[in-house]
């Protein structure tokens, strides 16, 4: 009876080693999809942000050439003004000239 015993505890310690075994090779299944699952998700966040940055560079560009657009705008109506300016002006010089020359 204690061959049958021993061969009882020695099935039992068997059958324990294959748990121990098959939850250490489950343990590490899961670190493994864990690992795979951080990557996929790191890539994913390296990616929307990338978008992120691209659309907010974006953003950026158009607001500038939008605030360019408006000091052209502005600047070209001064040198419109300006132009104006001498425009009327040129002309007094002219008359000026014209009648010191011409009416001494």
């Amino acid at each position: 009876m204690s061959v049958d015993i021993l061969r009882d505890i020695r099935a039992v310690e068997i059958q324990a080693e294959q748990i121990e075994a098959e939850a250490a090779q489950k343990a590490r299944e899961m670190i493994a999809a864990a690992r795979k699952d951080a990557a996929a998700l790191k890539a994913k966040l390296l990616e929307d942000a990338e978008n992120e940055a691209l659309n907010v560079l974006k953003a950026s560009e158009e607001k500038a050439y939008q605030d360019i657009s408006a000091a052209d705008a502005e600047i070209q109506a001064r040198c419109d003004d300006i132009r104006k300016q001498a425009g009327e002006r040129l002309d007094k010089a002219v008359d000026f000239i014209v009648g010191r020359i011409v009416k001494p």
